[in-house]
């Protein structure tokens, strides 16, 4: 059969597809697993040596396993040495991430928290290092933290990242954190744009979710009344139906149905 049981059969293999990460870090699981950790450093080495450089994606994936094997079985020391080389070698926003993705997996806050308030200083205009920090701070429920993160990374984020990063905030206030403060900001988001109908629409599917019924009626009923392009328009009555299928009974469907009908009659009147 073909399976891969020593060095030999692993060094084919690398020798086969010498650009193909998979392969490589095959080989060094091999040794990973017969406690050999020198001899899998050695095959991330000889990985990097080998690899092309044109192949971006397969060298980070050997670099990314090299951080899972230093935070596994190295020491702190070694761990921060593979990252610094990593940083030199790839795009240094990526490297970032991937480790703190395996510090959160390891349980390792504190060391997730440091390497963050690096990165917020490193990539202070990344709204994605902003909305990561701030997900990890409700995720360990520190939401003051998180709050003052926002509050920071609107003073840092071109103007134009700015909705963006308040609408993640508001998401996570919902997932994480405090149902009202969420539909706070959204409220406020929304009155500065009431015809983003994407932003309605996340809003009502986060009032959804935590099961508010009442809640989500008074936002279809009021998002239905604002002047907006009709397929738009049609859109939204769309999901309201949808809504009122699953949550509500026959009455509540035949109101979204007449207030369709008022609506169309309404836009004929407009045009004649």
């Amino acid at each position: 059969g073909n399976a891969l049981e020593t060095p030999d059969d692993f060094d084919r293999l690398v020798i086969s597809e010498p650009n193909n990460s998979s392969g490589w870090l095959q080989y060094m699981a091999y040794y990973l697993q017969t406690a050999e950790i020198d001899k899998s450093r050695d095959v991330a080495e000889r990985a990097l040596k080998t690899i092309s450089f044109r192949e971006s994606q397969h060298l980070l994936n050997i670099w990314i396993a090299m951080m899972n094997l230093e935070n596994l079985y190295g020491t702190q020391e070694t761990l921060t040495k593979v990252f610094e080389r990593a940083v030199q070698r790839n795009d240094p926003k990526d490297v970032f991430f991937h480790l703190s993705r395996i510090y959160i997996r390891s349980d390792k806050h504190e060391l997730a928290d440091k390497l963050f308030q690096n990165m917020i200083k490193r990539f202070n205009t990344s709204k994605k290092v902003w909305i990561r920090y701030g997900q990890f701070l409700f995720e360990i429920k520190k939401f003051e933290g998180a709050r003052k993160i926002l509050q920071r990374s609107l003073k840092s984020l071109p103007k134009r990242k700015h909705l963006d990063t308040i609408v993640k905030f508001a998401q996570f206030e919902f997932k994480y954190g405090d149902h009202a403060r969420g539909a706070t900001i959204f409220e406020s988001v929304l009155s500065n744009y009431p015809k983003r109908t994407d932003l309605w629409s996340v809003y009502i599917d986060m009032v959804i979710k935590v099961g508010d019924i009442e809640q989500v009626r008074k936002l279809f009923e009021k998002v239905v009344k604002i002047n907006l392009s009709s397929k738009k328009i049609k859109f939204l009555f769309k999901r309201y139906m949808e809504f009122e299928s699953k949550y509500g009974n026959e009455e509540s469907v035949e109101h979204v149905k007449q207030l369709a009908v008022d609506y169309v009659s309404s836009q004929l009147e407009k045009t004649g």
